[in-house]
């Protein structure tokens, strides 16, 4: 059996780990990301993933501050305005960034942001990579936590869960998790369209669940933009199926999309995947804590998943400075509760509130259609509401 030492072990390496990887190695720690799946860091290609992040100003703020910013900024297409439409209700909310030089958003192919982080970390020798490696056991020796996977045994001050939903290392731990399955799926189609965007995001309520259009880079100058649709699974998986045919899939979409971004020119890529939230009952174990996705997931309709993620990785990296300092010791039981302390309020309350907006916007009763049009044409008319609102989606 190969052993491996390290500051600090990072199970999942997508999104969430790869970047908690990058901001721990900056400090100094040693580190290790093992990930079941095999990549090839030297391809040009490296994720086949062709869904999109949306960044939020909050965000960016953090990318800014770990030096991704600037790699990023040039692929991430800015969200100046957001409109909220129901169309049952006939009712809208505008928001707009009331600071200047500043925007609500930013949306970024995944496979940009997973490029520039690994050519970055590749920059770093603190940093090792362990691929094709699965997770099977976690036992405790002294002050290290020691995970064994396919003839591999790492020994680590400090395991960070950044596995995903279906958490390998939650599992082996027995956290528990409350779960809220939707029944719904979600399609994520990107696409060409006639019309400039004008960096508009449009989120559409409808009788069946919401749907986002998100602005994207243009590409060979023709303009791009993302759709992702919440809807039950058997339009979801009608829509996405091999079997039909583009024209018929473009067809339902103009008739979403029409007025604002004029006829589908081309569908570049079209995903799908069941809807479902949760969150663990805690955020650590011992020398263990949960980050993105392993810790928390919800509902879509404020598209707010990986923000909540990269919050997780700030408080992590605050963590990771105050334990350099020697304000903590890495992976103790002060630092796992610390952590928890600063993420667990956070996560829950966007659970609920994504997962409270979801219900009261499907409801097609008499009593919260009027109650939806009072509230929506209040919160439009009312430019302090609107602001607060807007600075909340933005974590700022």
């Amino acid at each position: 059996m190969k052993e491996f030492n390290c500051d600090i072990h990072i199970v999942g390496g997508a999104l969430t780990g790869l970047l908690t990887a990058y901001s721990a190695s900056k400090l100094g720690y040693n580190v290790i990301v093992s990930e079941k799946k095999k990549i090839n860091l030297n391809s040009k290609k490296i994720t086949t993933d062709t869904r999109t992040t949306a960044i939020s100003e909050g965000s960016k703020n953090f990318l800014e501050s770990q030096g991704v910013w600037k790699l990023i900024k040039n692929f991430a297409e800015p969200i100046k305005q957001i409109k909220v439409i129901d169309k049952e209700v006939k009712a809208n909310i505008d928001f707009i960034n009331p600071k200047a030089k500043s925007n609500l958003g930013y949306i970024v192919k995944n496979s940009k942001l997973i490029n520039v982080l690994v050519k970055e970390i590749k920059k770093k020798r603190n940093v090792s990579f362990l691929f094709e490696s699965s997770l099977h056991d976690l036992s405790y020796q002294n002050s290290k936590i020691i995970g064994f996977s396919n003839e591999k045994k790492i020994n680590a001050k400090l395991v960070i869960a950044a596995d995903g939903k279906k958490s390998a290392v939650r599992k082996l731990l027995g956290t528990n998790l409350f779960t809220k399955n939707y029944s719904e799926k979600a399609l994520v189609v990107n696409f060409l369209h006639e019309k400039p965007h004008n960096n508009i995001a449009y989120e559409f309520f409808l009788k069946n669940g919401p749907l986002a259009l998100l602005p994207m880079q243009r590409e060979k100058n023709m303009n791009q933009s993302a759709l992702i649709w919440s809807n039950i699974p058997k339009v979801v998986d009608l829509i996405s199926s091999k079997g039909l045919q583009t024209e018929y899939i473009e067809e339902v979409l103009n008739e979403k999309i029409f007025k604002q971004l004029g006829n589908v020119l081309r569908i570049n890529s079209i995903q799908s995947f069941p809807l479902s939230a949760h969150i663990n009952e805690k955020f650590y174990e011992d020398r263990v804590i949960y980050a993105g996705d392993a810790a928390h997931s919800i509902h879509p309709i404020a598209g707010q998943g990986w923000n909540l993620g990269l919050r997780d990785v700030k408080s992590i990296t605050s963590l990771l400075i105050k334990a350099k300092n020697k304000k903590y010791s890495l992976g103790t039981k002060g630092f796992c509760k610390e952590y928890n302390a600063l993420c667990y309020y956070d996560a829950y309350r966007l659970f609920e509130i994504t997962d409270k907006l979801n219900w009261i916007f499907k409801k097609d009763q008499k009593q919260y259609k009027f109650l939806k049009k009072i509230g929506l044409s209040l919160i439009n008319n009312n430019r302090a509401i609107k602001n607060k609102i807007a600075d909340f989606a933005m974590g700022i």
